[in-house]
């Protein structure tokens, strides 16, 4: 089973990228075969996208897609004055500029050092088609090495040691700003269609909505989902498309909702034509939509002439409502995210980290718990015989004088409780069916069914279930301890069980 040193292997990219980064190939699995569960488990949001769909396409509203990338310029023909401050919630985005690579003397002589037969006038081309846009910057690494027929190592040492240029690149702004809100999208599918199609044309669009707020928080995400709905139509006004959003929020569950005009109308709907929509939950009003009818002046600077109702319901929001949650991120994201285990969960996850594989090793397991406790209080000096076959001999043995066979802990039951695993004397809460001495020898049994040699297993004190034997998956670690919950195993068990070979095993036994 793979398990990285992230520590080491960071330290040595740093080091030297390329080499580390060739070097740790070896360190990935090869051969493996893994079975994966029958069936997934769909994402809370993804539920309610999907759901989002079915509710409009059979209210009647078609699905589109609208544009993601959009000039600033869009957002002054909606707002008007207002645009400057919108935009300082907007992403803008920028790209990195294409650099003259020239290629000197002493580059050259590099260029043969790490890669002695390179084509200097083919590489001279690559890099001019690269700068002129003619090579996507992701296919550089695999022009070099088709074209100069070097090797994926020797490319990237090229670009890491011979071309600087790449490093001290720096971003160059532009106009284009990724959609803050569907309505920014929306006037140019509308431009777009309004002479086709009939009326009304009633479109939506479940999409991203990526807007620069100062944190993200428990309500705030800079990235989220917008349902977004318009009606074209001369006779459609607020009134009707209000009516339409009751029906909406019907299918998700809110019967019981109200209407309230924004004081300060955001410029691209008509003055008092915009409203929140607020639904009860739990006795108390929550927001759930924004609606409104779009201004003429907005529509105007779209060369759109007809009448447009709009909707708006942030997935997210709702997600969070109709499941209960507190908290947008835990919703969205899994690193936020607390899977919740039940006791039995915890219980069942706890597992032998070594078994015997053969049927031998699995009855000197048997043996040795049965023998330690059926002579668990007698006092040293004194070893007891737990099996004996033709090829070992396997005994429990105590030489300290006055001590008892086995420790006080020895047999402590493992058990699980208010999400804390712990031990007791009298199996209690959920219990695991292991104790100690059964994981100490299944441990042991797992060395002896192969061994080669005379051997020792020795357990003293238990700190850590490892002590045992024992391990739990590093999701459940994190969650226990997530929960302010215990690990709680400890105590002395003081066991020795020694082997000594009659004669060579039987490897196939």
């Amino acid at each position: 089973m793979a398990k990285f040193d992230l520590d080491e292997i960071k330290i040595q990219s740093k080091r030297n990228f390329t080499e580390t980064w060739m070097a740790t190939a070896k360190l990935i699995p090869s051969g493996t075969h893994i079975n994966l569960k029958k069936k997934g488990k769909p994402h809370l949001l993804r539920e309610l996208i999907q759901k989002s769909r079915e509710v409009l396409l059979d209210l009647g509203f078609d699905e589109v897609e609208n544009l993601t990338i959009l000039p600033d310029s869009d957002v002054s023909k909606q707002y008007g004055p207002e645009a400057r401050v919108i935009l300082d919630r907007v992403f803008y985005l920028s790209k990195l500029p294409r650099p003259e690579i020239g290629l000197s003397t002493q580059k050259i002589a590099s260029v043969k050092k790490i890669a002695a037969e390179t084509n200097i006038e083919e590489l001279r081309t690559i890099l001019r088609n690269f700068k002129k846009g003619e090579i996507e910057a992701d296919d550089l690494v695999e022009e070099l090495v088709t074209g100069l027929n070097i090797t994926d190592y020797q490319a990237i040492e090229l670009l890491d040691r011979v071309f600087p240029e790449l490093k001290k690149l720096h971003p160059v702004p532009s106009d284009k700003t990724l959609r803050s809100h569907m309505t920014a999208t929306w006037f140019h599918t509308l431009a777009a269609m309004q002479h086709r199609a009939s009326f009304p044309l009633a479109l939506f669009s479940v999409g991203m909505r990526y807007r620069n707020e100062q944190r993200e928080d428990a309500y705030h995400l800079r990235v989220h989902h917008s349902a977004s709905i318009v009606i074209m139509d001369p006779k459609i006004s607020l009134d009707a498309g209000g009516e339409i959003a009751r029906k909406i929020l019907e299918r998700y569950g809110f019967s019981n909702v109200k209407f309230e005009t924004k004081a300060a109308t955001s410029k691209y709907y008509a003055p008092d034509h915009e409203q929140e929509i607020f639904a009860e939950y739990k006795g108390v009003w929550v927001e759930v939509a924004d609606m409104g009818m779009y201004s003429p002046v907005s529509l105007a600077n779209f060369n759109i002439e007809y009448p447009v109702f709009n909707i708006g319901l942030g997935v997210e929001r709702l997600a969070m409502i109709l499941n209960d949650m507190d908290d947008v991120r835990k919703l969205t994201y899994p690193q936020f995210s607390v899977v919740e285990y039940s006791d039995d969960d915890i219980a069942k996850s706890i597992t032998y980290m070594a078994t015997p594989k053969t049927d031998v090793g699995r009855n000197i397991a048997k043996a040795i718990e049965e023998t330690a406790r059926k002579y668990k209080d007698e006092i040293a000096p004194c070893e007891f015989l737990a099996w004996r076959d033709d090829a070992r001999e396997v005994k429990i043995v105590e030489s300290e004088e006055g001590k008892r066979l086995i420790g006080p802990a020895g047999f402590n039951e493992i058990c699980v409780s208010d999400s804390s695993i712990y031990s007791d004397v009298a199996h209690s809460g959920v219990y695991t069916g292991i104790n100690y001495m059964r994981a100490i020898a299944m441990g042991a049994a797992a060395l002896i069914e192969s061994a080669d040699e005379k051997l020792i297993y020795q357990v003293k004190m238990v700190n850590h279930l490892s002590d045992l034997n024992l391990q739990i998956p590093e999701a459940i670690r994190q969650y226990i301890e997530g929960q302010q919950k215990k690990i709680g195993v400890g105590g002395a068990v003081f066991v020795t069980i020694k082997v000594r070979l009659l004669k060579e095993p039987c490897k196939n036994r």
